[in-house]
């Protein structure tokens, strides 16, 4: 997103301010909803230098395909996808739900909707956003991560459709077990290991039980554990027999889980992530799906806290062309300052460089994703 100088007819005297404004330094001036009320007070103030972030074009109405321009209106990707994420949770905890593979396909279709709205914010989401249930919201990141990876690979659009509903409901069967294991400070025990081992065959017989009928959709969820070097499960399939959509929902399932750790184990810096799946490449994942995967998310994935060279904490924001080189918002000065509105860095400055990568646990407070990344155009999906 680049800076844009205000003139004097975006601004009108006596209406609130539609955005906030910085100056040139990236220090925040008039807060949006702020009303100027006097006309040499807003002369005054665009003579000085009144900025504010451009909305980026992938984020406008017409960036979304398929919707009339009557259906938009201001939105926060990461509420939609927090939405998602509650109406999924809704759905799968019913009885017996009506149209289920219908409901399914209309979530996935938002999720590829606010993905391309912007797609950084979405997956900073698996680093920054960890309210509801766990087992649930592991399923809307996974989704984000296969999208990137399915669109990077070139799938067609109904191969598209199929992985988002496979990622969603993959571990339908499981997801009490999910959540007692992620707030368990032990290992799992040899029952619950069964039953983990077991939920890929069990999830696709529960989706044919609930009407799904497409074969594409049942063979990801029945094959998402298993690794090209036969070690996996339930079949212990090797290197062609695994769809390469399993393959894809795999990897992005991996790292979401290493990602966001559980009690009895940290989660893992996304570069060391990245670097373990990396060098699994060839072994239990696809050589080609991890490089894609480390191409695809940076290495800085949006979401990821880090430390520039002037001793500033920032979180990254956007990835750019050059992978040594995203836009930061800086969320704590070297003097231990906690910034109220995250200042956006160019890490391509050698006083912004990045020099580590830090365990966001380190930060000391929650950072709020609505001040890291803009307000764009929200889909009304009611």
């Amino acid at each position: 997103m680049s800076d844009t100088r205000l003139h004097a007819g975006q601004i009108q005297v006596g209406n609130p301010l539609p955005f906030d404004t910085f100056d040139e330094d990236g220090k925040l001036l008039l807060r949006k909803g702020f009303v100027i009320g006097d006309p040499e007070q807003l002369v005054r103030l665009l003579q000085r230098g009144l900025f504010h972030e451009a909305v980026p074009e992938h984020a406008k109405p017409a960036a979304v395909p398929g919707l009339p321009a009557h259906t938009t209106r201001h939105f926060s990707v990461m509420g939609l996808l927090a939405r998602i994420q509650e109406q999924l949770g809704q759905l799968l905890a019913e009885d017996a739900p009506t149209d289920f593979p219908a409901r399914v396909g209309a979530l996935a279709d938002q999720l590829q909707r606010a993905y391309s709205l912007d797609s950084d914010a979405a997956i900073a989401s698996i680093q920054m956003c960890h309210t509801g249930r766990y087992s649930t919201r592991r399923l809307v990141h996974g989704a984000i991560l296969a999208k990137l990876l399915q669109r990077e690979s070139g799938a067609d659009e109904s191969q598209r459709r199929s992985l988002m509903c496979a990622a969603l409901t993959m571990n339908i069967t499981v997801l009490d077990l999910q959540d007692l294991l992620y707030a368990q400070t032990s290992r799992p025990t040899g029952q619950q290991m069964e039953q983990v081992m077991g939920h890929p065959a069990a999830g696709a017989r529960r989706l044919v039980e609930l009407g799904v009928t497409d074969t594409h959709w049942l063979s990801i969820v029945a094959q998402h554990h298993e690794t090209i070097d036969g070690m996996g499960y339930p079949e212990a399939l090797r290197g062609s027999e695994i769809g390469h959509a399993a393959q894809v929902l795999s990897i992005a399932d991996r790292y979401c889980a290493m990602a966001t750790g559980r009690a009895y184990r940290p989660a893992a810096l996304p570069n060391t992530v990245l670097r373990q799946l990396f060098m699994d490449k060839g072994k239990n994942v696809d050589a080609g799906l991890a490089g894609l995967l480390v191409k695809s998310v940076g290495l800085y994935p949006p979401g990821s806290l880090v430390g520039l060279a002037n001793g500033d904490i920032a979180v990254v924001v956007k990835r750019t062309k050059s992978a040594n080189h995203p836009v930061v918002r800086c969320v704590k000065t070297y003097r231990n300052e906690i910034l109220e509105q995250p200042r956006k860095r160019l890490t391509s400055e050698p006083a912004y460089a990045i020099t580590r990568m830090l365990p966001m646990a380190d930060l000391g407070f929650e950072v709020d994703p609505t001040l890291l990344w803009d307000e764009g155009f929200e889909v009304d999906f009611a």
